[in-house]
């Protein structure tokens, strides 16, 4: 092989080496930078995952056209002579595409955002970023599954946390024998002066009543808790009720079944 070809093709092998590493470095500079701008004006970047992944996929498209011009001097004619080739192509990236495009509607409606607790099509978890193809969801019990952007922008996605405060509700049956309205007063009581239930304007706690069940009055209570409360919040609510409710000798009856035997010779 000529001399001339090797050192050549050398040169071109070492520079796309260099427009690699500088396009690494190039991605995560864009990055850090529009971490900087959101921290400086104050608005929560909402698609931190995502926006390194697509800042990610534009450095580093650019930086492989750069490193095949370096590498193929007849870089457009040859992709002008794929002809027919080009057409198969197409059609093998429609679904990647129309995944893409997706993926693109997703961020731009905001229908889902990094750190949402949503569930889709039976699945539940928290939105670890929107990749190119697929949202990547880590489950509740440590999995991740991957729904591709099309799925996701065709179906129901129910958000857990719209706003950082959610309503719990409690079910609870007092025996027959309460005295109801003194069992409403207090609970109310509780429930407004718990200091962990949320209470302002547009979120108050309130009692609805279910109907009346086989062994108990039944009845829901219904109040609101911070996201950050949430778990360890109705824990604590339902033992405080509890405990309450037992203090002040109120019962929460088991199930229980009248039985009438008639006698067959009356």
């Amino acid at each position: 092989m000529n001399m001339d070809i090797i050192i050549d093709y050398s040169l071109r092998i070492g520079l796309s080496i260099v427009v690699l590493i500088i396009t690494k470095i190039v991605s995560k500079v864009l990055y850090n930078s529009v971490l900087k701008v959101s921290e400086k004006t104050g608005k929560d970047l909402t698609y931190k995952n995502t926006m390194k992944v697509l800042i990610n996929v534009a450095s580093y498209t650019i930086g492989i056209f750069v490193i095949l011009s370096l590498i193929f001097k007849d870089l457009m004619p040859m992709l002008t002579g794929l002809g027919v080739s080009g057409i198969v192509i197409a059609f093998a990236v429609q679904e990647p595409l129309s995944n893409f495009i997706s993926g693109i509607l997703l961020m731009f409606s905001k229908a889902i955002k990094d750190n949402d607790v949503i569930e889709v099509n039976g699945v539940s978890g928290v939105v670890s970023r929107i990749d190119l193809n697929h949202t990547i969801i880590k489950t509740f019990d440590g999995k991740e599954v991957r729904i591709p952007n099309k799925t996701m922008w065709g179906s129901t996605i129910t958000n857990f946390w719209p706003s950082d405060i959610r309503r719990a509700d409690l079910n609870i049956g007092v025996s027959y024998n309460t005295d109801v309205n003194y069992f409403l007063n207090l609970v109310n009581d509780y429930l407004e002066k718990s200091d962990i239930i949320y209470n302002d304007d547009n979120h108050s706690s309130l009692i609805v009543f279910s109907g009346f069940g086989a062994s108990s009055v039944d009845f829901s209570i219904k109040f609101w808790l911070k996201r950050e409360d949430f778990l360890e919040g109705s824990k604590k609510v339902a033992t405080e009720i509890f405990n309450l409710l037992k203090e002040k000798n109120i019962e929460i009856p088991f199930t229980q079944i009248d039985l009438h035997i008639k006698n067959g010779g009356d």
